[in-house]
């Protein structure tokens, strides 16, 4: 079955949207929290503002886009395309868009703009994500660990690090 994989940017009326795609993707990570649902979702809540809040004024010039699968959403996608590197600063989808090879696809593209202009891929990934074996698969290496987060970087062979 060939899906059609698109790109578009953020507009406010997405953000409901997002926080739900946001929620899914870290809900095992808060799951035995103990918390009430209207408490989890209040912290779930000031969580999302915060990182929205922390990436746009990082990275004010980054590409926060939504990403449809048959023109119907299916999760985001945020990339800072810096001068001599391209930051990954998170990707999600709905969970039953998970496993379909969405999140390989737009991984692949990234890569495929990092061979053609020559700037390397910097990105985070949680230790239990099991995305991370599709990261190793396409490439990627660990350049930091925090004991929480991987600090991954996929650097085609042709780009020397300095």
């Amino acid at each position: 079955m060939h899906q059609k994989i698109t790109l578009r940017p953020l507009v406010e009326s997405d953000q409901p949207f997002v926080f739900r795609v946001f929620a899914g993707a870290r809900a095992r990570q808060f799951a035995n929290t103990g918390l009430a649902d209207d408490q989890l979702r209040q912290l779930m809540e000031m969580q999302h503002r915060a990182q929205q809040s922390q990436y746009r004024a990082q990275y004010p010039d980054a590409d926060f886009d939504l990403v449809l699968v048959d023109e119907l959403p299916a999760g985001y996608l945020y990339v800072h395309r810096g001068a001599d590197r391209l930051v990954l600063l998170d990707i999600a989808l709905l969970q039953d868009q998970c496993g379909r090879g969405i999140g390989g696809q737009l991984v692949s593209a990234l890569i495929r703009e990092s061979e053609q202009t020559g700037r390397p891929i910097l990105a985070h990934v949680e230790k239990q994500n099991r995305a991370w074996r599709l990261w190793q698969r396409l490439g990627f290496r660990i350049v930091d660990d925090n004991g929480v987060y991987l600090g991954i970087e996929y650097t085609s062979p042709g780009i020397t690090m300095d």
